[in-house]
């Protein structure tokens, strides 16, 4: 099979100048050119994106971060209170109790200053339970886990001081209810 040989039409044809192609290829950009305008707008698209989350973020850490010094603050000021309350006691008493020879049940004699200061102490427990952090915040989560570890066994040493003297036996509301609740309230 022999081939067709290309017949010319009896219009001239003309190739365009140079000034005139390289007028139209700046009017009409090639496809790679806009291939690349499409990849950066995304790239800026995701940098903004990233930008707001990294904002709100910060704003957020922010905000955790004065909840977990409010709650360090309640702590250490209810911590401090109870020190003071029940260190008056063991610093008087020991002396006291050593000199004379006699036994003295510490426990009677703290557990009223222990029943003062467990209020505060079960708030400031509370207030730091209470504390939410995000967890990729680590030094926060740090900060707020230890507050509330701190708080909850002070509270238990505090309840269990406040539970031992004579008096807390009878002054517990709780018992007092249970102790109505049961029909024994005649004692």
């Amino acid at each position: 099979m022999e081939p067709e040989p290309e017949l010319l039409g009896d219009e001239p044809v003309r190739l365009p100048r140079e000034s005139e192609r390289d007028a139209r290829r700046a009017a009409t950009p090639p496809r790679q050119a806009r291939r690349h305008r499409g990849w950066w707008a995304v790239v800026v698209l995701a940098l903004v994106a990233g930008m707001v989350v990294l904002y709100a973020d910060g704003r957020a850490r922010s905000h955790e971060a004065q909840a977990v010094r409010g709650c360090e603050s309640q702590l250490r000021h209810a911590s401090d209170h109870a020190d003071y309350w029940m260190g008056l006691t063991t610093n008087y008493v020991r002396p006291v109790a050593e000199q004379s020879g006699r036994q003295m049940h510490l426990a009677d004699l703290m557990a009223p200053r222990a029943r003062r200061v467990l209020p505060a102490v079960e708030r400031a427990y509370r207030s730091c339970q209470a504390v939410s952090v995000r967890p990729w915040h680590f030094s926060l989560v740090t900060r707020q886990h230890a507050a509330t570890a701190y708080s909850g066994a002070l509270v238990t040493l505090l309840q269990i001081v406040a539970a031992q003297g004579r008096a807390g036996f009878h002054d517990t509301e709780t018992l007092l209810g249970l102790r109505n609740a049961a029909g024994l309230s005649g004692g």
